[in-house]
């Protein structure tokens, strides 16, 4: 059935994560002492018998036995019940493959064993659910327990192995709400909202009253030390390896406080200078970097919720974190609120890269923006105090003078619309507006021949136009949006237009929808929808706010635009592979979706790509005129260059806000405001 090319990778990196103490705390149940069955050779048999063998071990310790299945499942009798497939396995020949479901009831009969935990990422997932009726009247009489998180509904299919990458993650970051032990349903709620596509089913069943505690999958490393207050799991993670590194005199810094992260640090200086217990030198002064970094977080956390704290909220915590690496954007966590908060300043402080020789110049720039956001003076004695108390004014003195220079790079857009198309093809002239800090300032109408060179020629004069004005005001022109028909969208690229140098080189060219700018009467209604839709996507507080459209659900417009009509689809919606009838689907999409994004032609945005949406979705779009930069100067290892596969039309806030100006009499009657 193909390939997997996920697969290992996923599977292992699990298995590295239950495996693990302070998480899974799963000790291996395979004879050889491991814990991954795994291999293009792996037979039906050898599958059973190796989950035969642990079910076995499982009971012999009176451990609860945690399987996964990763890998081809097929669906049987009505698709009731779920078969993984192994090397030996026939397409539709049931009696070939593993049946999931019977092997989970075998192994919560086994005596001894405390329960089973099963994991499945297959396709048709939910199909492994078991008979409950035979674990209730089982040979262990019904006291038998078992819950199952499954990645996909039994008639769906399981993309790129996302269920079991994301569960990895989240069982390392942990769960806010949690306990101390993570659980499947708490587990389960989690994961629905970042493995788009597919539904995450989950089943528990409990027969056993005299189990002491409930079945649970993972420690909970949000929760240090008990229920007290504590550092994000960043921070638990490296504080407790500088621990250990010391030496056994030192204890965890109970209450946490910052008064207690200044007793360990003295206590680890002190051993250090006697040279008394302690381990190699290397490991030690690692150690008071660690603690003198969660000091600079407890202080910045304790300022900030000072100082702006009624105004914080999860999204503008997210808009304010400065660009970083693909591999720290990676640990981004799905935190919110106050445990965000935390974990960003401890992923600032302890993961992302030195800015020259600074530890401290990424942590100023996100305190910086975030008072710039909710408009606090910087130049004020309280956060020159903070910056102080961090050995960082200089650093603060950069980010301030960043964030004015940032504000007039984007103070003035040029708008070029093509909307006085002719016969549904290139328009016969080109309107233009320089806006200001969102104000409409000079206008200009510029004639042409309705071809696609003339256009791209008169472009080019139109960014000259809006240069000149620019000067005149004092302000640089770097953004350029360019309003386009439906007919020219998915065969024209405006940032690609060639006046001696292309257009995107130097400007970031955002592609709107021109039917915005003064919709018809029977459209009178869009772009409001447009704004509530942004405001929902506003919300999402961890992942891109993005449905991803399948080819069989693109090629079922009826369907489709009665969805739309409901309200279904409101965020972006995203296609991972161009579909044949885009043209007619994208005339639906536009609409009602503010933000429409699809592959470039011949190219795929697979579901293992589809995570960069994720990553880098509060630098969209300007990264994706970032990409198509790269990627016309030859490319570079970041892996936001794949982002240049992708085309899009994007509305804003601050587009629809334009839009609304031509209900104004100033756009009635001509004039600038």
């Amino acid at each position: 059935m193909g390939h997997l090319i996920e697969l290992e990778g996923a599977a292992r990196v699990l298995g590295q994560v239950l495996q693990q103490e302070d998480l899974g705390a799963c000790a291996p149940a395979l004879g050889d002492g491991g814990v991954l069955l795994y291999g293009p050779a792996v037979t039906q048999a050898q599958i059973e018998a190796a989950v035969r063998a642990a079910t076995r071990r499982a009971g012999e310790a009176g451990a609860t036995l945690v399987l996964a299945f990763l890998g081809h499942g097929m669906a049987g009798s009505g698709r009731s019940e779920l078969y993984v497939m192994g090397a030996d396995a026939e397409p539709d020949v049931l009696s070939t493959a593993v049946n999931v479901g019977h092997l989970i009831v075998q192994a919560a009969e086994q005596p001894g064993v405390d329960g089973v935990i099963a994991l499945v990422d297959t396709c048709h997932a939910a199909g492994a659910v078991p008979d409950v009726k035979a674990l209730v009247a089982g040979v262990r009489g019904g006291r038998t327990r078992v819950s199952l998180l499954m990645a996909s509904g039994a008639d769906q299919k399981a993309h790129g192995m996302v269920f079991s990458r994301r569960l990895a993650e989240l069982v390392r970051q942990g769960i806010p709400t949690a306990g101390k032990y993570a659980g499947v349903s708490e587990l389960r709620e989690v994961l629905r909202h970042s493995v788009i596509g597919q539904d995450v089913v989950s089943l528990e069943h409990d027969g056993d009253h005299f189990a002491a505690q409930a079945l649970w999958l993972s420690r909970n490393p949000r929760v240090v030390g008990g229920e007290r207050p504590g550092p994000g799991w960043l921070g638990a993670a490296d504080l407790k390896s500088a621990i250990e590194a010391v030496g056994p005199a030192m204890a965890w810094p109970e209450p946490w406080s910052l008064l207690e992260l200044d007793r360990l640090r003295h206590d680890i200086q002190t051993i250090k200078e006697t040279g008394t217990g302690i381990g190699p030198v290397t490991l030690v002064h690692r150690a008071v970097h660690i603690v003198d970094s969660l000091r600079t977080c407890f202080v910045t956390q304790s300022f900030l919720t000072s100082w702006i704290g009624d105004k914080l909220t999860t999204q503008r915590l997210r808009r304010a974190l400065p660009t970083l690496p693909a591999d720290v954007y990676a640990l981004m966590p799905d935190s919110t609120g106050t445990a965000l908060l935390t974990d960003l300043l401890e992923l600032l402080v302890l993961r992302a890269p030195r800015v020259g020789a600074s530890d401290t110049a990424l942590l100023t720039r996100f305190v910086a923006a975030l008072g710039a956001d909710v408009g606090r003076d910087l130049s004020a004695d309280d956060i020159a105090d903070w910056a102080d108390s961090c050995g960082a004014r200089i650093e603060l003195n950069d980010a301030i003078e960043a964030l004015s220079r940032g504000q007039v790079t984007r103070r003035l857009r040029l708008v070029v619309s093509l909307h006085a198309t002719v016969a549904d093809d290139w328009p016969e002239s080109l309107d233009l507006w320089l806006l200001d800090n969102g104000k409409v300032g000079e206008r200009e109408e510029i004639t042409c021949a309705p071809t696609q060179t003339a256009v791209e020629a008169k472009l080019g004069e139109a960014v000259a136009w809006g240069r000149k004005h620019a000067r005149l005001r004092g302000a640089p022109l770097r953004q350029v949006d360019v309003a386009v028909p439906t007919s020219l969208l998915l065969r024209w690229k405006p940032e690609e237009t060639d006046f001696g140098v292309r257009l995107g080189v130097h400007h970031d060219v955002v592609v709107r929808w021109s039917m915005r700018l003064n919709p018809p009467a029977h459209l009178w209604w869009i772009n409001d929808h447009a704004r509530a839709g942004l405001e929902q996507m506003g919300t999402c507080t961890a992942k891109a706010p993005v449905d991803w459209l399948a080819e069989h659900e693109a090629s079922q417009s009826q369907q489709l635009g009665d969805q739309l009509k409901a309200g279904r689809y409101t965020r972006a919606v995203a296609f991972s592979n161009r579909p044949s009838h885009l043209k007619q689907v994208m005339e639906m999409l536009l609409a009602y979706v503010p933000v429409v994004l699809w592959p470039d032609a011949n190219r795929t945005f697979p579901p293992s790509e589809q995570e960069l949406l994720d990553i880098f979705w509060d630098r969209l779009p300007a990264e994706l005129a970032e990409a198509y930069r790269r990627r016309w100067q030859g490319g570079s290892v970041n892996p936001s260059d794949r982002l240049a596969d992708l085309r899009s039309v994007w509305h804003d806030i601050e587009w629809l806000d334009f839009c609304s100006w031509f209900d104004s009499p100033d756009a009635v009657n001509g004039s600038a405001s």
